[in-house]
């Protein structure tokens, strides 16, 4: 496994550096994320999140909103299995466009657990199944719906800062990076889609709710292929974890 993802980070980076890095934009954005997961039984979990986009180097103004529903399915405790459906909205970015872009995405995912000690290993493969709609004036959306999927690759490390009594033993550096990979004929130029590296950190109010401060430094390759963007991404995620089993038994 750790040789078939170091052959496709290479391959990629290779492609990258075949291509041509023509033009390179940097920009930053802030998201606003509520991300639940709910425990129905001690397999079935339900999850919900949603998430606020701002404009290119803007605080009030959003780009796209999203919001996604899954069911999960512990197969045990270090294997987790996922499905769900994501909506997303693409957001007019000037002001003669009328028209919001919608986005319909079925996803899967499989997700496995792994813990040394205190810390936490968690390793996810998600697959997109993406129908995005595309302006056909600043008025009209076109009749076709472009098709792609999208495959993604995560790995992230949580590390609780101490284990002591304190403040510092409720907040946890957390440290990812996911790629995405696309695929189908839609796609000509940029099969890597982008790369996104995490830094964070988690504080845990008590034992369902906990707020994550993140910066991601996201590397994404544009459609035309030999132009890229580099965004600096603030993002405040509020995370709820709740047992709806012991709500039943009361």
């Amino acid at each position: 496994m750790k040789s078939f993802f170091f052959f496709v980070i290479v391959f990629f980076s290779y492609s990258l550096y075949s291509q041509g890095i023509k033009s390179v934009e940097h920009t930053s954005q802030n998201w606003l994320t509520f991300s639940g997961k709910f425990k129905v039984s001690n397999q079935l979990g339900l999850m919900a999140e949603s998430t606020i986009r701002s404009m290119d180097h803007s605080v009030n103004k959003a780009s796209q909103t999203l919001v996604l529903v899954g069911l999960s399915w512990s197969v045990n405790d270090f294997i987790k299995l996922a499905a769900g459906y994501q909506h997303i909205s693409v957001l007019p970015a000037y002001s003669k466009i009328k028209v919001t872009q919608p986005e319909y995405r079925p996803w899967q995912q499989i997700q496995l657990l792994s813990s040394f000690s205190s810390k936490k290993i968690t390793q996810r493969l998600r697959f997109e199944e993406r129908f995005r709609k595309v302006l056909l004036n600043d008025s009209t959306l076109a009749p076709e719906t472009p098709f792609n999927f999208r495959f993604r690759y995560l790995v992230l490390a949580e590390l609780p800062l101490s284990k002591r009594e304190g403040l510092l033993k409720n907040i946890s550096l957390i440290l990812s990076d996911e790629i995405f990979i696309h695929a189908g004929k839609q796609i000509v130029y940029n099969y890597f889609d982008q790369n996104r590296i995490t830094l964070a950190f988690k504080y845990k109010i008590n034992q369902g709710n906990s707020l994550q401060l993140e910066y991601i430094n996201l590397f994404q390759q544009l459609p035309s292929g030999n132009k890229f963007r580099i965004l600096n991404i603030l993002r405040m995620v509020y995370l709820q974890n709740l047992d709806l089993r012991k709500r039943r038994k009361r």
